[in-house]
């Protein structure tokens, strides 16, 4: 019993040399990035190939943490006692606050269904870079099955991610999950960010991106975008789609800012986009002018809107909405007036253009006609036509 109590002891004291070794060697990575601070800049933001190393050397120590790691539930204590052995490691920050070359942020875990989510975060200028890693149960121990990082540092193709959420979902039990990230490029200072929104099917031979897009979008809080995604309704093949469902807030064409909705179905390997598309008259109006006519058309009653369309679209549209918006005598019928503005010529006010809006709960519109003349059967004023809206029962952040 004695030789087995010893032998266990060596053991114990062997992997927890290893640990260390695996700790040190990430330090000499993170004082190598902090040494580099001063040659960060807006273009490169300190990206440099240390720091891959940086991200791979904390994502392979967390993965020897992981066994440990049981019961549903335990998450954030496990989370606990891999950041404070983390915290020694990182090393102090700059005189500048902003320039975090070479710390460590706190890392994240969490569990949805039989899928445990790590976030990790690496300092950067201005910000942190994120990396997220999936892990599914394999053989009794948790194997990595997907991961997003931004590893590309050249000027133009760097683009460190801040996650704000991750979200899995199958469609059946035993099916191949399906991943989402939002998040959004930090920057140092403005409130405008660019934010992404991505999908994931991930099967046993490796990840599939279907959905990867960014937009310009007005951050209120960090947590720039809400979403969900999950199984749709069965089609009439039988088959059910995958259901993804995101919300964020862009700027409108009348220099204010809308709620954002972006709802795909996603069958096999096709992704369409589909209702709703916009939460008021006013935000289809924005929506359908914005778009290219391929998407809009769509939207519309008639082909012979695209000559509407092709005159009013553009790479920028500004202009004003005529408050309020109008309920016509059709009872699903609504009037939206719109005054355009012309960017080659100063942003002059251009004529009024009036838009017919086919609304029919919750929130299914069309485009069914455009003029330059207001409809005689649409005279009466509805101010909660246009009032703020949203999918999501709890919206903290808003």
């Amino acid at each position: 019993m004695r030789i087995i109590g010893l032998a266990a002891a060596v053991w114990m004291a062997a992997t927890a040399s290893a640990q260390d070794a695996r700790l040190n060697a990430l330090h000499a990575t993170l004082e190598t990035l902090h040494s580099h601070a001063k040659d960060a800049s807006i273009e490169n933001l300190g990206g440099r190939p240390e720091l891959t190393i940086a991200k791979h050397q904390l994502r392979d120590w967390i993965e020897t943490q992981l066994g440990s790691l049981k019961n549903d539930g335990d998450e954030k204590a496990f989370a606990d006692r891999v950041n404070k052995s983390l915290k020694a490691v990182s090393v102090a920050g700059t005189a500048d606050d902003q320039n975090l070359l070479g710390s460590l942020s706190e890392v994240r875990i969490g569990r949805e269904a039989d899928i445990l989510i790590v976030t990790t975060a690496v300092g950067i200028l201005c910000q942190n870079d994120e990396s997220v890693y999936a892990y599914g149960p394999v053989g009794g121990r948790w194997q990595r099955v997907w991961e997003s990082e931004q590893n590309d540092y050249s000027e133009r193709q760097y683009s460190p991610q801040h996650i704000v959420a991750v979200h899995v979902s199958r469609l059946f039990l035993g099916g191949p999950p399906f991943v989402m990230t939002l998040g959004n490029y930090w920057g140092c200072a403005s409130t405008w960010k660019a934010l992404y929104y991505r999908v994931w099917r991930v099967d046993p031979s490796g990840s599939k991106l279907l959905i990867d897009n960014t937009e310009g979008s007005w951050l209120r809080t960090q947590a720039s975008a809400v979403g969900s995604i999950g199984p749709g309704k069965t089609n009439i093949n039988g088959n059910a789609p995958m259901d993804v469902l995101i919300e964020f807030t862009e700027g409108s064409i009348d220099a204010n800012t809308r709620e954002a909705v972006r709802h795909f179905l996603i069958d096999g390997d096709h992704v369409r986009r589909v209702d709703p598309v916009a939460l008021s008259p006013r935000d289809f109006v924005d929506e359908w002018l914005t778009r290219g006519w391929k998407e809009s058309a769509d939207w519309s009653a008639s082909a012979t809107l695209q000559q509407w369309h092709q005159k009013l679209h553009a790479d920028f549209v500004s202009g004003e909405f005529v408050y309020p918006t109008m309920h016509c005598q059709t009872p699903d019928l609504w009037q939206v007036t719109f005054t355009p503005s012309n960017a080659k010529k100063n942003f002059a006010a251009e004529p009024a253009v009036y838009f017919l809006i086919r609304w029919r709960p919750p929130y299914h519109f069309a485009m069914m006609d455009v003029s330059d003349k207001p409809w005689s059967r649409c005279t009466r004023e509805d101010p909660d036509a246009d009032e703020w809206r949203t999918l999501f029962n709890i919206q903290e952040w808003r």
